[in-house]
């Protein structure tokens, strides 16, 4: 991995401010707890202040971008440290000092806070490369006699933090459930998926054998609109490239469009919400008809929004993706708290949403929130 994509992961300056207002709150924490450190050691206190210093200026400025690798791992640095702290209050003032009294020396020196780490970091890497199948089991009156079964893929954002082989052999189990049908949610490839990890992603996907075929909707990242946060600067594919990857393999796209399957589901696609003009973006009562409402409508929207003007037009079934239900934390709790969707099962009026946490995960090569998953909804 190239050591300045590992620390910068772009840039996204309208993130700045969170990152100064972390920056300084860690670096304080870290000037003292360093100093601390080096209290019983044979430095001078004028060399222990300008190390502490130095360290905590680091810690500062790797926390100016929150979304790079850096700042990823002061936190949890920080996040193990501040652990290994309650450890020791609890060790000095509810256990006996005889008793784990091994916990002081290592302690203040920080080797709490590393083994704290390395199990964070060993558990956040096993995360993003274990990929599990979820099951959801929905029932409903408007089909007889039938039941159905949606796969559904998305935030795959191919070749750039997870071992491609481990998303081929995720593959071939998916192709082992033979589903129904096969959505693919958004975000399958980025702005660092190169072009022939584009077309090799896509000739996967389109082996995966269904009843009534793949239908694919775009995410906020397919398109690659950011290339100017990454090293490159530069689309690696165009539109035309994409989209007859996705068509040569035998995947619709669905664009603000619908198709009616079987005469029993309306599946609707929609253009993501943060591109393709989303103000603008077609209504979905404007793409359904007064006939539809009788049939089990799906729509497939990469971010979950609308949900509660999806409800009330009657549609059955919302599927999304886009959050990656956090993945690292505090991110999905920041998304709990703000009281967005983030991960699961949602039932809104008569209407059920469902939104993955991906097939892999995005920037940081771990994941320690949620789980990379692909999804099977049975319709009975």
């Amino acid at each position: 991995m190239n050591p300045i994509h590992f620390f910068t992961l772009g840039f996204f300056p309208e993130y700045i401010v969170m990152g100064i207002i972390l920056g300084i709150l860690i670096g304080i924490y870290t000037l003292f707890r360093v100093k601390y450190s080096l209290n019983d050691s044979n430095l001078s206190k004028n060399k222990q202040i300008i190390i502490s210093s130095i360290i905590a200026i680091l810690s500062f400025l790797f926390c100016l971008n929150i979304w790079s690798m850096g700042a990823i791992l002061i936190f949890y640095l920080f996040i193990s440290s501040l652990i290994a702290d309650l450890i020791r209050i609890i060790q000095k003032y509810l256990i006996k000092e005889k008793h784990l009294n091994f916990i002081p020396k290592i302690h203040k020196k920080g080797l709490l806070a590393i083994i704290i780490f390395t199990i964070i970091i060993l558990g956040s890497v096993y995360g993003m490369n274990h990929i599990e199948l979820t099951e959801y089991n929905l029932t409903t009156d408007k089909i007889d006699n039938k039941s159905y079964s949606i796969l559904f893929i998305s935030d795959v954002h191919y070749g750039t933090v997870q071992n491609t082989q481990l998303v081929k052999d995720s593959i071939l189990k998916m192709n082992n459930l033979k589903p129904d049908i096969v959505v693919l949610g958004g975000d399958i490839v980025d702005e660092r998926t190169t072009k022939e990890s584009m077309q090799e992603i896509f000739e996967e996907l389109g082996k995966i054998n269904s009843t009534y075929g793949t239908y694919y909707i775009f995410g906020n990242h397919d398109k690659q609109p950011y290339t100017s946060d990454y090293e490159n600067g530069n689309r690696t594919f165009t539109d035309s490239d994409l989209n007859q990857s996705i068509e040569k393999n035998g995947i619709k796209i669905l664009n603000d469009d619908k198709i009616i399957i079987n005469n029993d589901i309306v599946l609707v696609g929609r253009s993501d919400a943060e591109w393709e003009d989303s103000i603008n973006r077609t209504d979905v009562n404007e793409i359904l008809n007064e006939s539809d409402l009788s049939k089990y409508i799906v729509v497939l929207d990469h971010q979950p929004v609308e949900y509660e003007d999806n409800a009330q037009e009657g549609v059955d079934l919302q599927l999304s993706g886009h959050t990656h239900g956090g993945q690292v934390f505090p991110y999905g709790m920041i998304y709990n708290l703000s009281g967005r969707l983030n991960y699961g099962e949602y039932e809104i009026k008569d209407m059920k949403q469902i939104v993955s946490s991906g097939l892999t995960g995005w920037g940081w090569p771990m994941r320690n929130e949620a789980k990379c998953e692909y999804v099977l909804i049975n319709i009975n």
